[in-house]
C-alpha cells in the first residue's frame, strides 16, 4: 500500500508537470486536476469483484432453452491508449444445469470491463468465463463499443461502434441458434 501512494504521488507530480507544459490551468486547478484524473484511474483498476462471489448464487436449472440478456452497459479502459471505451453487452446462454441470477451477469460485465483490456479480449473473458463456470452447452456474447481514442486521434473519420463477438460450445457449431442470439439482441 505504502509503494501504492509513492507511485501515485510520483504520477501526480508527472501528470502536473506534464500539463503546466501543455495547457494554461493554474497549478491549483492542474493539481486538483492530477490528483482527481489518478484517483478515478485508480478506482476504475482497483474496482474488482471477487468471481468467485458474484457467482455464488449458482442454482440447479430446469430450463433448457437459450437464456437472452439485452443491453448490459458497461465502461473500460482501452490497453493500447488508456483511453475509454463504452457500450453495451448482450449474452446468450444455453444451460445444462445452472443458472445464474439475471443481474448476476451484469456484475460479471462489470467485472472484467474494470481493466485495461481490448475489446475482443473482453468479450472472450466474459463468454469463456461464463461458459466454463456455469457449464453451458454454449455461450454467446456480442459488444458493441464506442472507441474514445479513435475518436481522439481522428474526429473527422471516427468511427462508430465497433462490434466483437465470442461464441462457445453450441453457438460455435450451430450458426442458426447463433442468428437466433443476434435476432433477439436486436
Amino acid at each position: 500500500m505504502r509503494k501504492l501512494q509513492t507511485n501515485l504521488i510520483k504520477a501526480q507530480e508527472s501528470l502536473s508537470s506534464f500539463l503546466k507544459e501543455t495547457t494554461d490551468k493554474s497549478d491549483e486547478e492542474i493539481k486538483n486536476l492530477s490528483i482527481k484524473f489518478l484517483d478515478q484511474i485508480q478506482k476504475k483498476l482497483t474496482n474488482k469483484d471477487d468471481k468467485t462471489l458474484i457467482l455464488e448464487s449458482l442454482k440447479e436449472a430446469k430450463h433448457n432453452q437459450p437464456i437472452y440478456i439485452n443491453g448490459i452497459s458497461y465502461i473500460s479502459l482501452c490497453e493500447h491508449h488508456m483511453m475509454p471505451f463504452h457500450g453495451s453487452a448482450s449474452i446468450a446462454v444455453f444451460p445444462k444445469k445452472k443458472i445464474l441470477g439475471i443481474s448476476k451477469f451484469g456484475d460479471l460485465v462489470g467485472h472484467f470491463s474494470n481493466d485495461l483490456t481490448l475489446q475482443e479480449k473482453l468479450t472472450e473473458k466474459i463468454a469463456s468465463f461464463i461458459h466454463e463456470t456455469l457449464d453451458a452447452d454454449g455461450v454467446f456474447v456480442k459488444m458493441s463499443a464506442k472507441h474514445l481514442c479513435s475518436d481522439l486521434i481522428n474526429s473527422q473519420n471516427s468511427s462508430e461502434d465497433v462490434i466483437t463477438t465470442y461464441s462457445t460450445g453450441v453457438y460455435e457449431l450451430d450458426y442458426s441458434l447463433r442468428n437466433e442470439a443476434l435476432l433477439n439482441f436486436s
